[in-house]
């Protein structure tokens, strides 16, 4: 009873977020123009580097022992020392950013150096307060608090959107947008940090001793999962975004634009289904893993893990292959609707990345992180090569959106390769056929169904057909399955 109260209020929580996301969506193709959502594209790729190498290898250090240091008592002194370093990675990506502003914009030269400043005061906010909001407001739910973390969430989301559409309305930039949302994220940070407190506070452990000395990272953690881990999630930054700098060169801001709108699209549709499984799932199986006494036992949760959830992110392509022109033409303006194709590009680029993180998760049990590094490299390096023979041979912009949909393969292959080595999942052959061939179908009928823009009310009967007939198809798929109730039997949280 208690899984389903908090699938339910997950779930709210997500569909309430995306409701919001896709207004958001709307308002952004609306006020900024192709050649500043370029802009915007590129401000987010520093904020993604940033992210990815310097923040993401701490983060999952501190959610794979959250549950840990919250059982001792320790999580609140840790996130202040994290804090010390947050406030670091923040000034430190500003100076690049005004540098590239300085050097690639066409700004007169009397507003050029303010522009510039703006710019890396946008991305060094965005980086402190959302990399505060997306840590503890996961964390929340982490340790069993699904109401609050829902909640707050859904205020993030509205109130970046009010303010980055007040701030767009007076300045007409990606950089007012980008304020914006770091305005919102500062909010929801600041409820989670405050609960936070006030419960442990009152809840605090007996065993607990204050005077104790307690540290984020030990230098074995550095070398061992930290470091190999930042190698990985750098040659992931490479693969999905450190091209838009390559696209903006060769074919312009305003094709940049188009493309990140397309893939966008998709990456969104995507956060939706993939965070709403991993706020539900991803804390039971963070608390198996530290529970777990043996390899075996841990294999064995893992693979629960990736039958239930690889199913259904395939019956999910599908739907998106299938109502891709249907969905550009709902959530943008109608002068982003020729990146039709790129929302299906982006499809199989998601596809193929959550099913890749699924994978990752071994190196999460066994805490080898520089299994990891291969798949990255190997996608880096097929995405970057491709893009150099695309270019020299003269073709078009939707060639190197299929070269990124050949770097996510290839990424993902290597990332199952490697990781059943480290700890094999048994595959649930019956459910992963199910999933593929409703995948197949939908292939099928997105390629015999002529595209077509119609109206509103139409589009919209159509994403409510489609949606529905997947959502059945999904429901089918979890309904008294046994993996998934093995995952569930755990308790989030000791008091």
């Amino acid at each position: 009873m208690a899984s389903r109260r908090d699938f339910l209020v997950i779930f709210s929580g997500r569909i309430a977020s995306a409701l919001i996301s896709i207004v958001s969506l709307r308002i952004t193709t609306s006020l900024l123009t192709p050649s500043d959502y370029g802009i915007y594209a590129l401000l987010g790729a520093f904020q993604s580097f940033c992210g990815l190498l310097l923040v993401n290898p701490v983060g999952q250090h501190l959610n794979r022992h959250t549950h840990a240091w919250w059982d001792d008592g320790t999580l609140l002194q840790r996130l202040v020392r994290y804090n010390r370093y947050i406030v670091g990675v923040s000034f430190f990506i500003s100076l690049p950013v005004m540098v590239w502003w300085l050097q690639s914009q066409t700004t007169s030269s009397n507003n050029c150096l303010l522009f510039a400043v703006a710019a890396g005061a946008a991305v060094a906010s965005i980086v402190y307060l959302g990399t505060w909001n997306l840590t503890l407001i996961p964390m929340l739910n982490l340790l069993g608090f699904r109401a609050r973390s829902a909640s707050w969430t859904i205020a993030t989301t509205v109130f970046s959107l009010a303010f980055s559409f007040l701030l767009v309305m007076q300045y007409h930039s990606a950089v007012a947008w980008m304020f914006g949302q770091a305005a919102g994220a500062a909010i929801g940070a600041w409820f989670a940090w405050f609960f936070l407190r006030r419960y442990h506070a009152d809840h605090n452990p007996a065993h607990y001793q204050s005077d104790v000395p307690v540290f984020l990272l030990d230098k074995q953690t550095i070398k061992t999962f930290c470091l190999p881990l930042a190698v990985a999630t750098g040659f992931m930054w490479l693969q999905n975004a450190g091209y838009r700098f390559v696209v903006g060169g060769v074919w312009g801001a305003e094709e940049l634009g188009i493309l990140v709108v397309g893939l966008g699209i998709s990456a969104q549709l995507w956060a939706i289904i993939d965070s709403l499984a991993m706020q539900f799932l991803g804390p039971y199986l963070y608390r198996h893993f530290t529970e777990a006494k043996s390899d075996v036992q841990s294999g064995m949760i893992l693979s629960d893990f990736v039958n239930v959830l690889a199913p259904v992110y395939a019956m999910f392509a599908g739907f998106n292959v299938l109502c891709a022109a249907t969905i550009l033409n709902v959530l943008t303006n109608e002068r982003y609707h020729i990146a039709a194709p790129f929302v299906v590009f982006g499809t199989m680029v998601e596809f193929a990345r959550c099913i890749t993180n699924l994978w990752s998760n071994a190196a999460q049990a066994k805490r080898q992180t520089k299994g990891v590094i291969l798949p990255y490299v190997l996608g880096a390096v097929t995405v970057w090569g491709g893009a150099l023979g695309v270019i020299n041979f003269g073709n078009g912009i939707n060639a190197f959106a299929m070269v990124l949909i050949g770097g996510g393969i290839v990424t993902c292959a290597s990332m199952i390769i490697i990781m059943q080595r480290l700890l094999p999942v048994r595959i649930d052959a019956y459910r992963w056929l199910a999933g593929f061939v409703v995948l197949g179908i939908s292939f099928t009928l997105a390629a015999i169904i002529p595209i077509s823009d119609k109206g509103v009310y139409q589009n919209l009967g159509m994403l409510l057909l489609c949606g529905g007939l997947i959502c059945a198809c999904m429901a089918a798929m979890l309904w008294r399955n046994p993996a998934l109730n093995r995952l569930l039997v755990v308790q989030l949280r000791k008091e």
